[in-house]
């Protein structure tokens, strides 16, 4: 189960709940709330229980420096977690626009060809995937995009980076209005950063899950030897 592949994450759910099989989660934050770790950590954990393959999209990092970037972490990859990193892809375009979301499909393929118990998809992060993408109608495309991932039968994490607060356009009442991401994943984990005068914890929320029974509280996230775990309520 995907509540326990991390130390903790099982206190966010209620019951027998869990992060349901072949969802689309968005794992949105700031800058520095181990977005990335925890999408990682999770999904390396949660291989290390089972027999299936998962594949781990980085369109920021080269795959060498994401593994330098986990190990500081404490973080250990699984040899049935696959890194695809694109820095071929865009090599070969020579600065030509990429059909990036043909070039995931294909690339999913690929990997469902040789592994055939893929179950686990991770894209980091979305906004380097909107900053290349040559989409003009980003709401629809998006809904064939999550569309495409769930016929697949992934469960799929899509990472995507948030401004912090104080640089955050809010519409109307809320920043997520027009972002068409956040209606169509069928659950959102934020993490983030709570600074209480010289006191700064990371936090993870569980602000939607379909078919989950879930806490809605902020839980205080730390970094230890063994990679990630989660604390208590942060209040």
């Amino acid at each position: 189960m995907f509540k326990n592949s991390i130390n903790g994450l099982n206190e966010l759910f209620k019951g027998d709940c869990d992060i349901p099989a072949g969802s689309v989660i968005l794992v949105s934050g700031i800058e520095g709330g181990l977005k990335s770790g925890m999408v990682f950590n999770m999904m390396s954990n949660y291989l290390a229980d089972n027999n299936e393959h998962g594949l781990y999209a980085s369109l920021e990092e080269t795959k060498e420096s994401h593994l330098r970037n986990m190990e500081s972490l404490g973080i250990k990859k699984l040899d049935r977690l696959h890194i695809f990193d694109y820095k071929d892809m865009r090599f070969e375009s020579n600065n030509e626009e990429l059909d990036i979301d043909k070039i995931t499909e294909d690339m999913i393929d690929f990997y469902r060809e040789k592994y055939e118990n893929l179950t686990v998809f991770a894209l980091d992060s979305l906004n380097a995937f909107y900053s290349i993408s040559t989409w003009e109608n980003l709401r629809k495309n998006m809904y064939h995009f999550f569309t495409m991932l769930r016929d697949k039968d992934l469960t799929s994490f899509l990472i995507m980076e948030t401004c912090s607060p104080e640089k955050q356009v809010f519409v109307g009442s809320t920043n997520y209005a027009e972002q068409p991401e956040y209606f169509l994943a069928d659950g959102i984990i934020e993490l983030g950063v709570i600074e209480a005068k010289e006191n700064v914890k990371r936090y993870i929320q569980i602000r939607k899950m379909r078919t989950a029974n879930h806490s809605m509280e902020k839980h205080q996230i730390t970094v230890g030897k063994d990679g990630i775990s989660i604390l208590g309520s942060v209040y």
